[in-house]
């Protein structure tokens, strides 16, 4: 570094040169109050942010401690299942049949049986119409308009779609 200060000319034994950029001035002493405010918000910034991120952070472990809470649970269920099967004492999901049960718009209840997604057994159980007072009939109307037939529901229909 000698040989460099050498070739450069330049000479550090005069204190000024190393000193000259240290030292405060009046002008710079007048910026010094709103670099120690901008200084505070960086710190309030900082710590704001950091909050936000334990905060995040916190909530990320929990979410991953209850995620491998419902794994293991899971688990558990698979191998309670694995051992029924084997037992014998619980037939695989795909051979138990299912029964689906929709009511139609006219009160129709169809009834669909399903066994490996294919349908069984379908079959559809009509309503019993009673006669209701049509009230968008006009008032001089025939007697057979004035009355319309409207499904009766039935709650044991619906329970037992029998």
């Amino acid at each position: 570094m000698n040989a460099y200060i050498e070739r450069e000319g330049i000479a550090m034994t005069d204190t000024s040169l190393r000193t000259q950029n240290r030292m405060p001035d009046a002008a710079s002493l007048s910026e010094t109050a709103p670099r120690a405010a901008r200084q505070e918000k960086k710190s309030d910034v900082t710590k704001t942010y950091a909050e936000i991120l334990a905060g995040k952070l916190a909530s990320v472990k929990d979410d991953l401690k209850r995620m491998e809470k419902e794994r293991e649970d899971i688990e558990d269920i698979d191998t309670l299942r694995r051992d029924a099967e084997e037992r014998g004492t619980l037939r695989p999901a795909a051979e138990t049949p299912e029964t689906i049960r929709r009511v139609m718009g006219d009160g129709t209840i169809l009834v669909m049986t399903t066994e490996n997604g294919k349908i069984v057994d379908q079959y559809r159980k009509k309503p019993r119409l009673v006669p209701v007072s049509n009230a968008a009939a006009p008032p001089d109307a025939p007697t057979s308009e004035k009355v319309k037939m409207e499904p009766a529901q039935n709650l044991l229909d619906m329970l037992n779609f029998a």
